[in-house]
């Protein structure tokens, strides 16, 4: 799974002597209006129900770009002699990720934003021009997880890809209004309608993922001004979310819980030692820098 997120901070006042560095202006998806702050691209692995943060990168607008950072941190992962499946939104299916991919042995299966260009019949329109034509005869009833969808698949060439396919949603009951469509690619063509809007939903982790840091391990919290730090600590972040996932099983939160548990269990411990040894409240309150 790759995607990016937005580290919010407060924008400085023109008089600040001194700005948190590499700090600008990005999109928030979560918002839909540019915030300031840090854009992060992160790339996570998912086995099962299993998810570890694998890569991570601090996006600068000078810098390489979002779907460079992608590339090179889909080079990075291990190539299995299971399949592999790269989940993305629809703002990364480009050229460039679908290639990079490919030569690792990967899949893609991504979210596809309906003016991309598609080939019915050899006739060249977008995909919200195609769908203007359907009718529920043409679509197909898929259910995942508890949702319901009425499904059309497109299986050929894209502008950006030879041969694909690509699924038109609509959620049962609401319409087949172009503007109420979703759509999603698989580069893998010998999946079910089933098995590609199952797989990208997998996706979701990654999304799950960035509140967790956010809400429970400070991730868009740092106080740090150089990049260099900022580097740094969200490196650590990382280091430390898989240490919680892998003592939790699995299972950041877990993990993170057994960890607060130890770390209380470890202060009572200490305090009671101290007062054993005949330190006094004041002395304890001192070293525990609660006085």
């Amino acid at each position: 799974m790759v995607d990016d997120t937005v580290c919010e901070k407060t924008k400085p006042s023109s008089r600040a002597l001194f700005s948190i560095q590499g700090s600008t202006y990005h999109h928030s998806h979560l918002k839909g209006k540019q915030v300031y702050g840090h854009a992060v691209v992160e790339t996570m692995l998912r086995t099962g129900d299993v998810v570890y943060p694998f890569a991570l990168e601090r996006y600068e607008p000078k810098g390489k770009s979002k779907i460079d950072l992608a590339c090179d941190m889909i080079k990075q992962v291990p190539i299995s002699n299971q399949k592999t499946y790269v989940l993305i939104d629809s703002w990364y299916p480009s050229a460039s990720v679908l290639q990079t991919s490919a030569q690792q042995g990967f899949h893609v299966i991504s979210g596809l934003k309906t003016n991309r260009i598609i080939y019915p019949q050899g006739i060249r329109q977008s995909i919200k021009q195609f769908a203007s034509y359907f009718s529920k005869s043409d679509t197909d009833l898929v259910t995942i997880g508890t949702d319901h969808y009425r499904v059309y698949r497109y299986e050929g060439k894209l502008n950006f890809l030879e041969n694909g396919v690509v699924l038109l949603c609509w959620k049962e009951g609401e319409g087949l209004e172009p503007k109420q469509m979703k759509a999603f690619l698989s580069t893998d063509v010998s999946l079910s309608n089933e098995q590609i809007l199952s797989y990208y939903s997998k996706r979701w982790s990654i999304e799950a993922y960035f509140r967790a840091a956010k809400v429970h391990l400070g991730m868009d919290r740092y106080q740090f001004r150089s990049t260099k730090s900022i580097d740094r600590y969200l490196a650590l972040l990382s280091f430390v979310s898989m240490c919680c996932i892998y003592s939790g099983q699995g299972n950041l939160f877990d993990g993170l819980h057994q960890y607060r548990r130890q770390k209380q269990q470890h202060w009572i411990e200490y305090i009671y030692k101290q007062a054993q040894s005949g330190v006094t409240l004041a002395q304890i309150k001192t070293q525990l820098r609660a006085a």
